[in-house]
C-alpha cells in the first residue's frame, strides 16, 4: 500500500485529497534540477480578453481547439467569423508567439503557439494563454510544454472524470526544464528543420497517392490497362479475389442469437 505525508494545510489550500495529486511527478527528475523551473518563472498567463460580438459585421478569426494538430502542436484550422456568429467561448485575445494551451484534457497535447498571420486574433477561453518572457524562447517553451514530464504533471493536477481540466495556476505551477538561451534557438531550429522535412515527406506520399487514384480511373474510362508499375513491394499484401474468398471461408462463424430476416419481415403492398 502506497502513503504519502504531507501537512493538512497544504491538503486543505489544495482542497485535493487523492494520492496521485500529491505524489511528486516523477519524470521531470530526469532533469537536472538547476535546469528545472515552474511555468510562472518563464512565461505570464494572459488575461486579455476582446468580445467581438460588440461589431456584429466584423470579420475576425476564431482558433478553438479542434483547430490544433495534436501531433505537430500547430494551428491547423481557423473559423472566419464575424461578430454576429461568435460563440460565447470567443473571448481571448492572443498575439503572435502566445502559446495557447487546452485546459480541457490536456493531456491530448492541444498545444500550440499563435502564428504571426493570427495576431490580434480571437481563441477559445477553453484555452490558457501564456506569453514567454524575457531571454525565453517562445518555441522551445511550445516544445517544453508538450514533452511527457510536462503531460504528467497535467494529469495530475486535472479534475473531473469525463472531461478532465486544469486552471491557468495549475499550468504556472508545471515545472519544465528550461536551459540557457542558446541551447533553447539551437533545439528550436533542430524541430523546426524536423518538422519542414516531415511535412516534405507527407506532402510527397500524398501527391504519389493521389496519382495512383487518376492513374487508376483513367485506366477503368478507357477499359486499357498497364499494370507495370506495379512492384514487388506488395507480393506480402492481400489484394486478389481468390485470397479474399479463402480468407472468409475460413473467418469463425458469427453467433446470432436468432435470424433478423426472420423475425423482421414487412410485407409491401403496393396495390393500395
Amino acid at each position: 500500500m502506497k502513503y504519502l505525508k504531507t501537512y493538512k494545510k497544504k491538503l486543505i489550500k489544495a482542497e485535493r485529497w487523492d494520492y496521485d495529486y500529491h505524489e511528486p511527478p516523477v519524470l521531470i527528475r530526469q532533469f537536472d534540477i538547476s535546469i528545472v523551473k515552474k511555468v510562472s518563472e518563464v512565461a505570464d498567463v494572459i488575461h486579455i480578453k476582446k468580445d467581438p460580438t460588440k461589431k456584429a459585421n466584423t470579420i475576425f478569426q476564431y482558433i478553438d481547439i479542434s483547430g490544433i494538430n495534436i501531433d505537430t502542436g500547430e494551428v491547423e484550422r481557423i473559423q472566419e467569423l464575424t461578430g454576429a456568429e461568435a460563440p460565447s467561448r470567443a473571448r481571448k485575445l492572443v498575439q503572435a508567439y502566445d502559446i495557447i494551451i487546452s485546459t480541457c484534457r490536456p493531456t491530448r497535447r492541444a498545444i500550440a503557439v499563435i502564428p504571426e498571420n493570427l495576431h490580434g486574433q480571437i481563441c477559445s477561453t477553453g484555452f490558457s494563454v501564456i506569453r514567454a518572457k524575457h531571454n525565453v524562447n517562445p518555441l522551445y517553451l511550445h516544445y517544453a510544454l508538450r514533452l511527457d514530464s510536462t503531460m504528467e504533471q497535467f494529469r495530475k493536477f486535472a479534475t473531473g472524470s469525463s472531461y478532465p481540466a486544469i486552471l491557468d495556476s495549475d499550468v504556472e505551477k508545471t515545472l519544465i526544464p528550461i536551459p540557457a538561451l542558446e541551447e533553447q534557438n539551437s533545439i528550436v531550429k533542430r524541430l523546426l528543420v524536423s518538422l519542414r522535412e516531415r511535412k516534405q515527406i507527407i506532402a510527397h506520399i500524398n501527391d504519389k497517392w493521389d496519382n495512383v487514384l487518376k492513374l487508376n480511373l483513367e485506366q477503368i474510362k478507357n477499359k486499357k490497362f498497364d499494370f507495370s508499375d506495379i512492384n514487388e513491394n506488395g507480393t506480402d499484401l492481400i489484394f486478389n479475389y481468390e485470397q479474399i474468398t479463402d480468407r472468409i471461408l475460413h473467418m469463425p462463424p458469427l453467433l446470432v442469437e436468432e435470424s433478423e430476416a426472420e423475425n423482421n419481415q414487412m410485407v409491401l403492398d403496393f396495390n393500395d
